[in-house]
């Protein structure tokens, strides 16, 4: 698997094409996204990867700066080192603005006021980091968006374009934390 890495370590779907960049999702960056278990521009410790790698457990995460009309947070977690046309989006949540933090292991379905969304390949849940053997260090975009109103149609959303469809526009801030693995 590493000699496959390693013949697509140039190949990466690039910053260019995250969520974080997509004129529909731009906001004032005033949300202070922070983890315990990882500094920003750090290693993720492996018991956060993905099944197979790690423990698959969500790293703690907390966050100040949210503005007080939020009605609800948006969470995506975003893959933008894959070698493939488009970044993999780990996981999408929505949460209750009354939370302003995720303790290790919080993003798990039996956690209250949590809802996951489809991420891609249609993946409900936490799916931690498993970056390709070989192919060298791969970001990892924690992005923490506020909105203005609850998402009332959740479970109709498949995938990150039809919530970003929903959303356009009408985000009131944001924040993000990149944590960085390499197999």
């Amino acid at each position: 698997m590493a000699s496959i890495g390693k013949l697509l370590r140039d190949f990466r779907s690039g910053d260019q094409h995250s969520v974080w960049n997509r004129q529909a999702l731009l906001a004032p960056e005033t949300i202070q996204l922070s983890s315990g278990d990882f500094n920003d521009g750090g290693r993720i410790p492996a018991t956060h990867s993905g099944k197979g790698v790690g423990n698959n457990l969500s790293p703690q995460l907390s966050w100040t700066g949210t503005p007080e009309v939020t009605a609800q947070l948006l969470l995506i977690i975003e893959d933008t080192d894959v070698p493939l046309p488009r970044p993999i989006i780990h996981t999408m949540a929505l949460l209750d603005p009354a939370h302003s933090e995720l303790p290790t292991g919080g993003l798990d379905p039996k956690t209250a006021g949590l809802v996951f969304l489809p991420a891609s390949f249609w993946r409900r849940g936490y799916e931690g980091p498993r970056p390709l053997p070989g192919h060298g260090p791969h970001h990892y975009g924690f992005y923490l968006f506020a909105l203005p109103t609850a998402i009332s149609n959740a479970s109709k959303i498949k995938n990150v374009s039809q919530l970003i469809e929903v959303i356009s526009g009408q985000i009131l801030a944001r924040g993000r934390l990149i944590g960085v693995q390499e197999r």
